[in-house]
């Protein structure tokens, strides 16, 4: 990729990040400590996030928001770091939105899972409609490498779900990878379960928020190698 272009994806990419944040200035706050041990050893780091939600009508919402992480984990010189805008729309039983993102770790699943990938910007996007209990969407997500090899990854995600007793949803996924995934979450979002069978291998993730206490608990295996990390909220 050209010196040029690669600069001009991560200056646009920040300048959605802070226009985000000029819209949300007077949100909600929110910062944590997260702790895990994977294949990298201990990773130790801080959290950041901000929202606004705006009503929309009588049935509808908007959420804008930003929100990142940086860790570092123990013996290795540099530091793992991810930080995304986004936006999601509900109108009565429509809903979309929009996630730009940057770092050097994966999309977090679930939560933070960090594990150290080339420096990259992507956008994740989601259209999605109900019928009662029951819906469809689609979701999309695309992912360019800004180092020197410039790897494009991309995938097509069509899906449907329906809830009982939280939200199920059952999903294709299409594109540089081909697989399988089911996800789960309660009503309260206290409980949050994603498991991926794709051409790289079986990948499960499991995210427990503790109302009582200040913490989140998850754990996750993905290509046969396990992470666990606690979040704590102050």
């Amino acid at each position: 990729m050209q010196p040029w272009l690669r600069n001009l994806l991560v200056l646009g990419l920040i300048g959605f990040v802070f226009l985000a944040a000029s819209q949300v200035a007077l949100a909600f706050e929110a910062e944590d400590l997260p702790f895990s041990f994977g294949p990298q050893g201990w990773q130790t780091g801080l959290g950041l996030s901000q929202e606004t939600v705006k009503p929309m009508g009588l049935l509808g919402y908007e959420k804008t928001g930003i929100g990142g992480f940086l860790t570092q984990a123990e013996g290795q010189e540099q530091a793992l770091s991810w930080f995304s805008g986004h936006k999601q729309v509900i109108l009565g039983n429509i809903g979309y939105s929009l996630e730009l993102f940057g770092g050097t770790t994966g999309r977090p699943i679930l939560s933070t899972f960090p594990s150290g990938t080339q420096p990259h910007v992507g956008a994740y996007g989601e259209f999605s409609r109900m019928y009662g209990s029951v819906g469809h969407g689609l979701a999309g997500q695309a992912q360019l490498s800004v180092s020197e090899v410039g790897e494009f990854e991309y995938s097509i995600i069509p899906y449907v779900q329906f809830t009982r007793q939280g939200v199920w949803r059952f999903s294709v996924s299409l594109g540089s990878s081909f697989g399988f995934g089911l996800s789960y979450q309660e009503p309260r979002e206290r409980v949050k379960l994603d498991i991926a069978l794709v051409s790289e291998g079986l990948s499960m993730h499991v995210l427990v928020s503790l109302s009582e206490h200040p913490l989140t608990l998850g754990a996750g295996l993905t290509q046969e190698q396990a992470q666990v990390f606690i979040r704590y909220w102050f």
